[in-house]
């Protein structure tokens, strides 16, 4: 929108110019405290993953060779690479304005089901031999899981206010 200014200068001469007000708003993405739960989760899971896989080595002919402790549990570098993975996609997820949702309720559903597993195959000599799972690890799984799943569906979203500067620009004509 432009208006036409007339204005007098110091020589006593006659100026006229077109003034311009210039409107910007700058938006800002949604947040919400569940992005902050899937860096968190999967910050843990990464680390975890990480130092099983520097433990154990990987050896893609035998996987499941070397057993080590890792942080109270007993790690496989097949569980090191599925803990690793999923770490990684939740910390994606987390950095991602408004993307952490139906991934963290993805991975919490998957990580629930798999320590349910677990918990319930009673560490069956198949599972103990490829991925070295026991309770604790079920449960280590459920927790984490259940986390997810309550962070996902709990935590609000908080859109951003719009910011906006008005400015004025100024075209002068002699």
């Amino acid at each position: 929108m432009a208006r036409r200014v007339r204005r007098v200068v110091a020589d006593d001469a006659e100026v006229v110019d077109d003034a311009e007000t210039v409107h910007r708003s700058v938006e800002r993405a949604p947040f919400s405290p569940a992005q902050i739960v899937a860096l968190i989760v999967g910050a843990i899971l990464a680390i975890l993953g990480g130092v099983s896989l520097a433990k154990t080595g990987v050896d893609f002919n035998d996987l499941a060779r070397s057993h080590e402790k890792v942080a109270g549990m007993d790690q496989t570098a097949i569980l090191g690479i599925g803990e690793l993975v999923v770490g990684l996609f939740l910390i994606g997820a987390g950095a991602i304005p408004g993307g952490a949702r139906a991934t963290m309720t993805f991975f919490g559903v998957v990580l629930l089901g798999a320590g349910i597993v677990v918990l319930v195959s009673d560490t069956s000599a198949w599972m103990h031999k490829w991925l070295t799972v026991d309770n604790g690890v079920g449960w280590f799984f459920v927790v984490l899981g259940a986390v997810l799943l309550l962070a996902a569906m709990l935590a609000p979203v908080i859109f951003g206010t719009d910011r906006q500067a008005v400015g004025r620009r100024a075209v002068v004509e002699r």
